[in-house]
């Protein structure tokens, strides 16, 4: 018997001050969702509603939340959303600041006047559950190994170009 421990949704805020639920359940196409729910200012060309459509993973890395599909599939291991090409891309958010289990604490971080940057050192605590909650073998969420929300900018000097936007 196996006891399901997996999350199913989690929270994301971005440096354009926007909030992002993401979720593993399938929308009409069978694509996970990820859905822009919070706009802070008007800094996003990307309205409140906006999704990303197509991919059955959902990549996660300081760069950015990505759907994608896998380019050379191999039975039992997902790719991560580095090693795929980019034509397999399919949307992606801004730079990750910060992601949360909850969406309160997420609305804090989206509301905060003080500046946001990728991978903000002050939400690193509720990053780091979010990160281990997915944990290493989740059918959708596949965090990323090299470009890790869990580092901070001056930890991580070579980040990969494919999550460098902004």
């Amino acid at each position: 018997m196996t006891i399901e421990t997996e999350i199913h949704n989690f929270f994301a805020v971005t440096v354009s001050g926007s909030l992002y639920e993401v979720t593993d359940e399938e929308d009409e196409n069978g694509y996970p969702i990820v859905k822009k729910i919070v706009m802070v200012g008007n800094s996003s060309s990307k309205p409140i509603g906006w999704r990303p459509k197509g991919g059955s993973y959902v990549g996660i890395a300081r760069g950015g939340i990505v759907l994608y599909n896998e380019d050379n599939p191999k039975p039992g291991r997902v790719q991560l959303p580095e090693k795929v090409n980019t034509r397999f891309h399919h949307g992606h958010t801004s730079p990750v600041v910060a992601l949360f289990l909850n969406k309160e604490d997420a609305m804090t971080c989206v509301s905060s006047l003080s500046p946001l940057e990728k991978g903000d050192p002050r939400w690193l605590a509720q990053t780091k559950a979010v990160i281990d909650a997915i944990g290493k073998d989740h059918n959708v969420f596949i965090p990323s190994e090299f470009d890790s929300v869990l580092q901070s900018p001056r930890e991580q000097p070579n980040p990969l170009p494919i999550f460098s936007s902004q």
